[in-house]
Formats: C-alpha cells, structure tokens, sequence
C-alpha cells in the first residue's frame, strides 16, 4: 500500500473556498441575455470546471454571438465582479488555511478562472495573504481535466507533485489532480454533488471535516 505525506496544500478556488458557482451562473446568463440568448443551469453543467475563455469559444460557436471570446470574457468577469463583491469563505476555509499556518504548510490557489478572478475572490475573502502563489488556467497551455494548472502551481510553491494534497469539488478537477499525481480529497458543493468524484483520495461533505496533521505524519492512499 503506498502512502501520503503532505508538504503542499493546492485549492481550487469556484466552489471549493467560496460558493460562487451560482454567482458564475448568473453572470453567463446575464451574458447571454444581452445576446438574446437563455441559459440554463443544465445548459451550464457540461461546463463545470472549465475556464471561460474554452466555455465562451465553444458558446460563441454554438450562438453566433458575433464577438470573440477574449471579449466575451472581459464581459462576464466584469458581471461576475459585480455578483461576487459580497461573496464570504465556504465552511472550512478559514480553520484548514489556519491549520496550515501553524503546521508551515505553503498553499496554492489552483483554477480554471481567469487571474483577475482569482485575486478578486481571495481580497473579497480576506485570503489573499494565507496563498504562496495564485495559478490560473491561462496560465498554461492545457486547462483542467489536463494537468497542467496543478503542476504549475506545485513547481511555484517548490514541491514534489506527490506531496501536494489537492481540494477540488469538479469531476474534471479531480482527474487533473489525479493526472499529476497528487492527492485529492472532493468536497462537492450543491452545484457539483451530482457529479462523480469517485476518483478521489477521499470525499468530505465540508471542509470542516479536514484535519492536516495526519497527512503531514503520512496516510495510506487508495492505491
């Protein structure tokens, strides 16, 4: 039986510190309806875990919307930066980044949103300082189920991939943690409970439930 020992914490970020999945849902709807277009949570689900700019290439296709996609994405970040300016941490956030600081683990933010995104969200949460780094999707050439937002992050924080304990809450985050052969533990969030996130390390209803010590003393993994 392998095992685990943890050097390195690695977070997405939509879902998993803050619960703004519906926040984005609202923003491409608001989007889409300046196209006169409607957009639908089931419409939105194939895109679970994607970034935007792949999302609005394929949306921009698929509706003529008669713009490009980098466009596009300033338009929806600006609505989303409206949407999220009352957003708050998802239970958990704030004990397992304290947890952190007093075992001297770095932490990564690790997404598919754009960077300015990212930092809007952890300044709005009051997070940005507990984060060594903040790794965008954009940042490299494959996003998320590709693992190459994760490596990136693990190479900035200067730890072996194999000692970084990824928090993910999308099935396409979980392979991509898996991909780059890191542990991962899925706290699914009311957008992403239906999917399957059986490929994980281990799954947690909250945050609230993530004790570090052990990982850092060394766990069994599923194999």
């Amino acid at each position: 039986m392998e095992s685990f020992t943890l050097r390195a914490l690695i977070f997405d970020m939509d879902g998993v510190l803050v619960d703004s999945e519906p926040c984005h849902l609202k923003a491409y709807q608001e989007l889409l309806g300046r196209y006169g277009h409607s957009y639908t949570a089931e419409d939105n689900r194939e895109f679970l875990g994607r970034k935007d700019l792949t999302i609005l290439e394929i949306l921009n296709e698929r509706y003529s919307l008669g713009s490009t996609p980098e466009d596009l994405v300033w338009e929806k970040e600006n609505i989303l930066r409206r949407l999220l300016k009352d957003a708050v941490p998802r239970p958990g956030v704030l004990t397992v980044l304290e947890q952190a600081g007093r075992l001297d683990l770095p932490a990564a933010v690790a997404s598919s949103a754009t960077l300015p995104t990212i930092e809007l969200v952890v300044e709005t949460l009051g997070i940005k300082s507990r984060f060594q780094t903040l790794t965008s999707a954009d940042d490299v050439p494959h996003g998320k189920p590709a693992p190459d937002v994760f490596l990136l992050a693990a190479k900035r924080l200067g730890v072996d991939p194999q000692h970084c304990l990824v928090v993910e809450d999308t099935y396409n985050g979980i392979r991509a943690a898996k991909a780059a052969g890191m542990y991962c533990i899925a706290v699914p969030c009311d957008a992403t409970r239906h999917q399957d996130h059986s490929l994980a390390d281990r799954v947690l209803t909250s945050l609230e439930e993530l004790s570090l010590a052990p990982f850092v003393r060394g766990v069994e993994t599923i194999g």
